[in-house]
């Protein structure tokens, strides 16, 4: 229960329930000085890849024209997308601590950059961009 360890001394957490084979971990986070609060889960098993929710609020506000989340698995699971399993971008041997909890703060920071910007400077793959600029554009030439 290393990653677990790392994970409780280094942050504490919200709560936690410890399994046979892993564990899931809530923490409540704001990304920066002005940022809302948000309540992170990560759910760990050994023979799985770590995933990550935020699972509050809930929904998540969308930027302006947005259908769906920016970079998630899962958009109404609020599931994020932190890196590229076909990449090996993380494995078992990194601490959760030092790398997917980092990257689900950094995911937060755009994702609040996206809601009032409709621009996802986030990274990753795929257009996450919202049509908001488009609909500022067409208002612009009326």
């Amino acid at each position: 229960m290393q990653q677990f360890s790392a994970l409780r001394s280094h942050y504490g957490g919200t709560h936690w329930k410890i399994r046979p084979n892993g564990f899931t971990w809530w923490y409540n986070v704001t990304p920066t000085p002005l940022s809302d609060t948000y309540t992170l889960k990560i759910v760990y098993n050994k023979s799985h890849l770590p995933n990550t929710f935020v699972t509050f609020p809930q929904p998540l506000p969308l930027a302006k024209g947005a259908k769906r989340l920016p970079h998630t698995y899962n958009s109404k699971q609020q599931k994020l997308c932190l890196f590229k399993p076909s990449n090996r971008e993380w494995n078992s041997h990194m601490l959760i601590s030092d790398t997917i909890f980092h990257w689900a703060l950094e995911w937060l920071f755009f994702y609040e950059e996206w809601v009032f910007s409709g621009k996802w400077y986030g990274g990753g793959h795929g257009n996450w961009d919202s049509s908001f600029e488009e609909e500022t554009k067409q208002y612009d030439n009326e």
